[in-house]
């Protein structure tokens, strides 16, 4: 069975959640009849329902059908993530990230500050480097994608590779949140600012200033996006 056949089928389901086509108060339709809506095999469709059932998106009640469960009883955070990116507005729900972001990144500071070693320095002023480079020549994606290996530079330097592992399966929702403040230099500009102030607290073994550093930016970056969203 070839497992992008099965992804596109959970793709699909979810699609179909999040449009308001399938509901928590009504069974999913038959068997057959979904695997002909998805353009899929029953099979396939079996391993795809199986898959989100373990991640709690669905629940198959015997004799009854299945059912899509709450969006609060999920436990699959990438699938969470996913689900939102199409639903929400992309700076509201990166403001909302941001709340655990902020979490998670600030305590992450300063374990590399206090963990890093010089080839962690090195990767960290590569990325800023290439975050200067991107904003000179207007590219937005490139500014964006160094701006998040920056920040994951800094997480694999703290040494702990649970941290990493939480914030990868958020990174598709913040993808399109990342891309608007990119576009807009002024706060590209000052993101770049607060990423230096970062850098040079980790690189000086500041655990307390790293920990402020991160804090700071997190809460301008959630100023920027609530400014961005009101034009």
């Amino acid at each position: 069975m070839s497992k992008d056949l099965a992804m596109r089928a959970m793709n699909g389901i979810l699609e179909r959640i999040s449009s308001g086509e399938f509901t928590t108060s009504t069974p999913l339709p038959p068997e057959s009849q979904l695997a002909e809506m998805l353009g899929v095999s029953r099979l396939t469709l079996r391993e795809a329902v199986r898959v989100l059932k373990d991640r709690n998106v669905l629940q198959v009640v015997h004799g009854n059908g299945t059912f899509v469960l709450p969006l609060a009883q999920w436990t699959d955070l990438g699938t969470i993530a996913t689900f939102l990116s199409r639903t929400e507005d992309p700076l509201d729900l990166g403001v909302s990230l941001l709340e655990i972001r902020r979490m998670i990144e600030v305590g992450t500071s300063g374990l590399a500050a206090a963990r890093r070693s010089t080839a962690d320095l090195e990767n960290m002023a590569r990325e800023l480097e290439k975050y200067d480079q991107a904003l000179e020549r207007g590219d937005v994606p490139g500014a964006a994608a160094a701006d998040l290996n920056f920040h994951q530079q800094i997480q694999n330097a703290s040494g702990n590779p649970f941290i990493s592992a939480l914030m990868q399966p958020l990174e598709v929702a913040l993808e399109r949140s990342r891309q608007a403040t990119a576009a807009d230099r002024r706060v590209a500009m000052r993101a770049q600012s607060h990423h230096r102030r970062i850098y040079q607290a980790i690189k000086h073994a500041d655990a307390t200033g790293a920990k402020e550093a991160m804090r700071a930016h997190m809460t301008q970056t959630a100023e920027d996006l609530r400014t961005l969203k009101a034009k």
